[in-house]
């Protein structure tokens, strides 16, 4: 039963995501919380972080076989320009936030689930887009 509620897509993407998400909330805090590194650099370096943690598990976990034809530098190409996009939104909305007086991993978790639900879809159909061969949609 449990490996049957893994084959679908959305429950390793939220498994990956959910490590994407502690890889970087826990550098953000080491970073900014404990080390006091300023808060716009704590949050980009902890961003980077996640970076290879989400694309290189995504790619070989929740969309195997989307590599099937498409080639890693299409995928990684197509995936850093929304990783921009990301980016820009987080800073936007931590930073917003923090300034209207949320905690600043209060802020970075509702900029992580804003972003998490649009980037499925844009992981599935535009960056891994492929036929994802033996495993349900």
């Amino acid at each position: 039963m449990i490996r049957h509620f893994f084959r679908h897509s959305a429950v390793r993407y939220l498994t990956v995501g959910g490590l994407s998400y502690v890889t970087d909330a826990g550098g953000l805090w080491l970073l900014h919380g404990v080390l006091e590194v300023p808060l716009g650099v704590a949050a980009t370096v902890a961003f980077c972080g996640s970076f290879v943690v989400n694309f290189g598990l995504n790619r070989t976990m929740v969309f195997p076989s989307a590599g099937q034809g498409n080639p890693f530098t299409s995928q990684l190409a197509r995936y850093v320009l929304l990783v921009i996009a990301n980016y820009l939104l987080t800073l936007v909305l931590v930073l917003g936030l923090t300034g209207l007086g949320v905690n600043y991993l209060a802020a970075k978790t509702v900029a992580v689930i804003v972003i998490a639900v649009g980037n499925y879809f844009a992981y599935r159909h535009w960056v891994f887009a492929g036929r994802l061969v033996g495993r349900h949609s």
